[in-house]
């Protein structure tokens, strides 16, 4: 809710510069975030809006009312209150369409609300985390779908946080099949923004660890297959299987990372067919091993 600030004692009103032709007088100030001092008037506040308290106790008592948006949210939606030519939202940025579009809603201010929507959805492609929770918050189930199913294909890490944090579990848990080929630091930096990450990062942790011991488990025992005069490797088995070790031991435990890995090991066998056949069944266990754990819940993780 706006706030109020103490009262001085010259209390000045500026005059109105949000409309174009306006020759209303203001009679109440409201003071922007980074401390800017529009004058506005109470009767255009009430007739355009549902959010602001009422002003005849503001009046009274000649005090600023403080907002928490910033300058430029705080013009825009008092040029909404005048009956003028709508900005043309399509010229402003990304950040600031969806910091009006939050507060239009926030105030109410159904003159802007739905071109507000509008502006958002024909823009999703741009900032489709920021449109999902604006479309959360508000109760815009069509686009919340649409910014949410390329929220975990271009932002996985994060989709899954906000997910999370909002307590939409079941696009929490698509999006965490998104981060299995992500490295655990751009995770955590995703969760540290938020306060309640402990406990379910703690989970994804566990199941990552989870994947890393299942393709151990594979590495350690490699299926035998008897070459030629019945040996169980040929020449090149030894330096491939020594790579491929050294390489998982840092990559991130996925199908992506291991097959990549085998495939960058695999000249190394210079076409013995024998241990191709290995290498067929090694990747067969592994695809085996972390569906398994992949479509186990994360909640599982927890402890």
């Amino acid at each position: 809710m706006p706030m109020l600030t103490e009262p001085s004692a010259v209390y000045e009103i500026p005059e109105c510069e949000a409309g174009e032709t306006c020759i209303l007088l203001t009679d109440i100030v409201l003071r922007s975030s980074d401390g800017v001092r529009f004058g506005a008037h109470s009767k255009n506040l009430a007739w355009y809006s549902d959010g602001f308290p009422e002003t005849d106790s503001v009046q009274l008592t000649k005090e600023d009312v403080e907002l928490s948006e910033d300058s430029e949210v705080v013009m825009l939606l008092l040029k909404f209150m005048h009956r003028q030519p709508q900005p043309d939202l399509s010229l402003l940025s990304s950040s600031l369409l969806m910091r009006f579009a939050n507060a239009a809603e926030k105030y109410a201010l159904y003159s802007a609300t739905g071109v507000c929507k509008l502006m958002v959805e024909l823009s999703v492609d741009i900032h489709p985390l920021e449109a999902f929770l604006y479309a959360h918050k508000h109760g815009y189930p069509s686009l919340m779908d649409k910014a949410g199913k390329l929220a975990i294909t271009r932002e996985p890490a994060k989709f899954f946080v906000c997910a999370h944090n909002i307590g939409d579990t079941a696009r929490r848990d698509l999006a965490e099949m998104e981060t299995h080929s992500l490295s655990s630091k751009k995770v955590w930096d995703a969760f540290i923004e938020f306060s309640n990450w402990p406990p379910i990062f703690g989970a994804w942790w566990r199941k990552r660890a989870a994947c890393r011991e299942a393709i151990c488990k594979v590495l350690r025992s490699p299926p035998p297959v008897l070459h030629k005069g019945g040996q169980r490797h040929c020449d090149g088995w030894h330096p491939f299987y020594e790579n491929v070790l050294i390489n998982m031991e840092s990559a991130i435990p996925s199908e992506t990372a291991f097959f990549r890995v085998i495939e960058d090991a695999t000249p190394l066998l210079e076409g013995c067919t024998h241990c191709s056949i290995v290498v067929k069944h090694m990747k067969s266990a592994i695809l085996q091993a972390l569906a398994h754990i992949h479509s186990t819940p994360l909640t599982s993780f927890l402890v």
